[in-house]
């Protein structure tokens, strides 16, 4: 069996029959998961459940150029030690990066939290609050945030 690509599809070249010989795949990888499905004697059914788990394993992209500058903007803000009345305030008129008002009043530190591919939205962000103010705080309103703080504080 050999994948041979046919224009812009790639096919299985026949050299007997069975439903691998019907098909066309969109790129080679996936006639190459069918070959091997259908050596072991596999039906189409347990090819798409193979390339369901193939596409499972693969690792996610990395956002590495928003996780610099969140990382950066994360050692700016344990630096600067925000206080509760700056999360508070901020919080009340950002215009952007306060999600929810959580059950805990209590202080919680600046902390990294990636939901990059993780679910539908996610991204690199700092997640800091007080008083039941929660700030997300993401690679562009986290700088705001810092701006915002060494205005108050007059530096």
């Amino acid at each position: 069996m050999k994948v041979e690509k046919v224009g812009r599809k790639w096919i299985v070249k026949r050299d007997g029959k069975g439903w691998i010989y019907n098909k066309t795949f969109p790129t080679k990888w996936k006639a190459e998961v069918a070959v091997e499905v259908f050596k072991t004697g596999g039906r189409v059914s347990d090819y798409w459940k193979k390339q369901r788990e193939f596409l499972d394993s693969r690792p996610l992209k990395i956002p590495y150029k928003a996780l610099n500058k969140v990382e950066a903007a994360l050692d700016e803000i344990n630096r600067l030690k925000p206080t509760c009345d700056e999360i508070e305030e901020y919080g009340k008129q950002a215009e952007y990066g306060e999600v929810t008002r959580p059950d805990n009043l209590g202080y919680f530190p600046p902390k990294l939290h990636d939901s990059w591919g993780l679910k539908k939205g996610g991204r690199v962000h700092i997640d800091v609050g007080c008083r039941g103010v929660h700030l997300m705080l993401d690679q562009y309103n986290a700088f705001v945030f810092i701006d915002f703080i060494k205005q108050k504080r007059g530096k």
